[in-house]
C-alpha cells in the first residue's frame, strides 16, 4: 500500500524535461581547442575553487558537466608559456549546456554532447 503512494513522486521526478537542475546534474560543457597550442582546460566557480578538467591538443574536444553548484563561475584555458584565455565570468546554470571554442566567448547550446 505504500508502494502506492510513492508512484506519483518516481514518475513525476522521471517526467521532468529540464536536464541541468541542481540538485541532479550540472550542465554539459563542450570545449574545443582552437590554438595551435595544448591548453589545459579548468573550471573555476565564483567562491574561486578551481577543477583541472583535462589538457587539449590542438583541435580537439571535450564534454564534461559543470562541476559546481555555485550559480556563476568561468572556464579557463592555460599553456606553457601562453597567455591564459578564459570565458569571463558567465552563469552555467542558465542553459543546459554551454559551448566554448577557446578564445571567443561562451554560448549557451543545449543540445552540446547528447
Amino acid at each position: 500500500m505504500k508502494w502506492l503512494l510513492l508512484f506519483p513522486l518516481v514518475a513525476g521526478c522521471a517526467a521532468t524535461t529540464q536536464y541541468a537542475k541542481w540538485p541532479v546534474r550540472g550542465p554539459m560543457l563542450k570545449v574545443t581547442n582552437t590554438t595551435e597550442h595544448t591548453r589545459t582546460i579548468s573550471a573555476r566557480d565564483g567562491l574561486g575553487r578551481e577543477l583541472i578538467t583535462a589538457r587539449l591538443k590542438p583541435g580537439k574536444s571535450l564534454c564534461f558537466r559543470w562541476p559546481f553548484i555555485d550559480y556563476d563561475g568561468a572556464l579557463f584555458a592555460t599553456g606553457n608559456g601562453t597567455a591564459t584565455v578564459s570565458t569571463g565570468r558567465f552563469k552555467p546554470w542558465d542553459a543546459d549546456g554551454w559551448e566554448w571554442q577557446v578564445g571567443s566567448d561562451a554560448v549557451a547550446n543545449a543540445s552540446v554532447c547528447r
